[in-house]
């Protein structure tokens, strides 16, 4: 505690002597309360991990420095801290030759953002936690059930990031063509989550893992009344330590090597060496996870905006290759240029259910078969032999559509609904100039998994009314209430509350007098 109070106070003594700008800070208090185990799903998805059990409240305080995109050279930095204290949740472990169910805690404390950045002309370099979903070009943050990558679910993770600071123009195109793309290496957190929530008795536990991740956008002249991007990005896990367990007792442990030649085989999909595991010889380093995404807009004549788009998910060769029929993302959203009583509607489809079929087959899975070609099927989204499937600390990275390793609360660290088919639609308004409302709806099937099919066909109808008060006459300050909705047999019934007070505002402003910037 005493480190990061001294590592706090540094930054406000940085922030002091060098921002022109100003130091933004932001500090909310927000609290909710559901019956069950977990809150309503509107409740915990895409809020970087910071809601989970039932009943609980938080206090989250930052101060940050923006980046100033108009100038050659820039800085940005920031950090932001957090308390938190929800009720607990039951999990099912092995002990001592028997099942004892464990009431567990959430994280009390923990720092939510610490990062710096700098930028020199279109080119950055960030290193630490920030929360940054909110700058992918394809969906929309806050209307959006969720990116199939990167969705803003979860808590960010301590990584070095290097990329383009915004799409800029390809020479030689004369501004009608833009590039935006980025590189980044890090690790995930979470070590003591999946510690604390694993059955230990059997399945498999892996801790200490690797992150890479990568994107590569293109986008025609955004001036344009018509503007089309398009796109590919790429989160893997590699490395980590995995300890198999079989009627409680530890079987097998194996941890891979991680050296520079890791490093490279994740950013570029290539079969492991003799260092790696036996499945990431046999087929591709690492756990993939990725997308092709592209959007088409229009912009009408009063400036609103018609978008449709779609994300295709794959995680190997079949996926990339779209013979996994219509499974992926596809939206369509229209944004108005004025505050009205609706100025955004958004329309999701999601479906996750063909996975490239159900049969994946590989020669050396049987020697000395006759059959020498391949079969790739069964994807299991979010799934992977090695890793306790795409999340961190129990919450799902991609579309958070997909129940993660959250909600199991029998000690079974893997997904358990992968093939999910639904929808989901939003509105957001204004009813006047100090009021917004947000809606939020959506419904899902599910079907297990591509191995383990589900007994019965899950189905789960989820809902959100959320408004918002910032009186002009209180600059700054920010009230919001809302109530979710939970109904079926995925995560089961559930209705919840919350409330929340934030303020956000300049502590210091060195603006030079005159200064329009």
């Amino acid at each position: 505690m005493k480190k990061i109070a001294l590592l706090f106070l540094a930054l406000l003594s940085f922030t002091t002597a060098t921002a022109q700008d100003g130091v933004k800070y932001s500090a909310e208090i927000a609290t909710h309360a559901a019956p069950r185990d977990f809150a309503p799903y509107y409740m915990t998805a895409n809020r970087y991990g910071t809601v989970a059990n039932g009943c609980g409240a938080y206090l989250r305080a930052g101060a940050f420095i923006e980046m100033d995109s108009t100038k050659r050279f820039s800085y940005a930095a920031g950090i932001e801290l957090m308390g938190n204290y929800e009720t607990t949740s039951p999990v099912r472990k092995w002990e001592n030759g028997s099942f004892n169910t464990k009431q567990v805690r959430p994280q009390i404390f923990r720092i939510q953002q610490l990062y710096a950045d700098i930028k020199y002309r279109a080119v950055f370099l960030s290193v630490g936690m920030r929360e940054k979903a909110d700058e992918n070009p394809i969906t929309n943050f806050d209307l959006s059930s969720g990116n199939l990558v990167l969705s803003g679910n979860t808590r960010p993770s301590p990584q070095v990031q290097v990329g383009f600071h915004k799409f800029v123009d390809i020479p030689l195109t004369s501004g009608w063509v833009q590039i935006k793309g980025d590189i980044a290496y890090g690790k995930f957190l979470g070590n003591d989550y999946l510690s604390n929530h694993y059955g230990y008795y059997s399945s498999f536990i892996t801790t200490d893992v690797f992150y890479h991740y990568k994107s590569l956008y293109l986008r025609t002249n955004p001036h344009q009344r018509f503007v089309f991007t398009i796109g590919i990005e790429d989160g893997v896990q590699f490395g980590g330590n995995r300890t198999t367990y079989q009627d409680g007792v530890a079987t097998a442990s194996y941890k891979p090597q991680v050296n520079l030649k890791a490093f490279w085989q994740a950013f570029l999909p290539s079969r492991g060496d003799n260092t790696a595991s036996v499945g990431d010889q046999l087929f591709v380093y690492g756990n993939h996870v990725g997308a092709i995404d592209m959007a088409a807009e229009y912009k009408l004549k009063d400036q609103s905006k018609l978008r449709v788009y779609t994300q295709w998910l794959f995680e190997d060769g079949s996926g990339m290759g779209k013979q996994n029929g219509f499974d992926g993302l596809w939206g369509i959203s229209y944004h108005t240029n004025r505050r009205s009583i609706v100025s955004d509607i958004l329309v999701e489809y999601i479906g996750l259910d063909n996975q490239s079929g159900a049969i994946p087959w590989q020669p050396t899975d049987f020697p000395g078969t006759q059959v020498t070609t391949e079969t790739s099927g069964g994807d299991d989204y979010y799934n992977n032999y090695y890793y306790n499937g795409w999340q961190q600390a129990g919450f799902g990275i991609g579309t958070p559509m997909s129940p993660s390793i959250m909600y199991n609360t029998d000690g079974y660290m893997r997904y358990l609904n992968t093939r999910i088919r639904g929808g989901h639609i939003a509105l957001r308004g204004y009813m006047n100039t100090n009021w917004q409302y947000r809606i939020m709806a959506s419904y899902r099937e599910a079907w297990g998994t591509p191995f383990i099919p589900a007994k019965e066909d899950k189905r789960q109808g989820s809902m959100l009314i959320e408004c918002t008060y910032a009186p002009q006459k209180l600059a700054g300050w920010q009230f919001c209430g809302a109530v979710a909705v939970d109904a079926g047999n995925l995560i089961g019934d559930n209705v919840g509350i919350s409330l929340s007070v934030k303020k956000s505002g300049t502590l210091f402003n060195f603006k030079k007098k005159g200064d329009k910037r």
